[in-house]
């Protein structure tokens, strides 16, 4: 299997806002963004995932676990409809070789177990050699979960 969509985890997040009350804290700077090859195949809907080694990307410039994502936030934006943002700063690997990068999964590092919080597919595989891997969160934030339909 492979890839096939980006998406929240939904689990994780019912369990932040339920009974579990994990303690998931998307303004945190302990959130970490990892990078995939096309071996895995996420499953937006399985309980209780959380960070694994299979399926990571291996090579120069890039360590286990992935980088962190830094001055994260959570907002509420207007527009045509109510939004919940996550967003945060992009997050890039520099003097990178690697090669058959085809997602990201971001993951609450502080937690135990380490909970997935949102897969990204990048609908393609990615290489760098000995160059920058960059990745650029759309403008409208990591992730949103539509509140209130106009």
């Amino acid at each position: 299997m492979s890839w096939s969509g980006s998406g929240w985890y939904a689990d994780t997040l019912v369990d932040a806002l339920g009974t579990s009350q994990i303690g998931l804290n998307l303004a945190l700077a302990t959130h970490k963004l990892a990078l995939y090859d096309n071996t895995i195949t996420p499953n937006f809907a399985t309980a209780d995932q959380s960070y694994s080694a299979t399926g990571e990307i291996v090579g120069t410039g890039y360590t286990a676990g992935g980088a962190p994502i830094t001055s994260g936030t959570l907002t509420v934006v207007t527009a045509t409809a109510v939004y919940m943002v996550w967003d945060g700063n992009d997050v890039q690997w520099t003097g990178s070789t690697l090669s058959g990068v085809r997602g990201g999964i971001a993951y609450a590092d502080g937690l135990t177990p380490k909970r997935l919080i949102l897969g990204m597919d990048f609908l393609t595989a990615y290489a760098t050699n000995d160059g920058t891997l960059l990745v650029a969160f759309n403008a409208n934030g990591i992730g949103r979960v539509n509140v209130i339909s106009p």
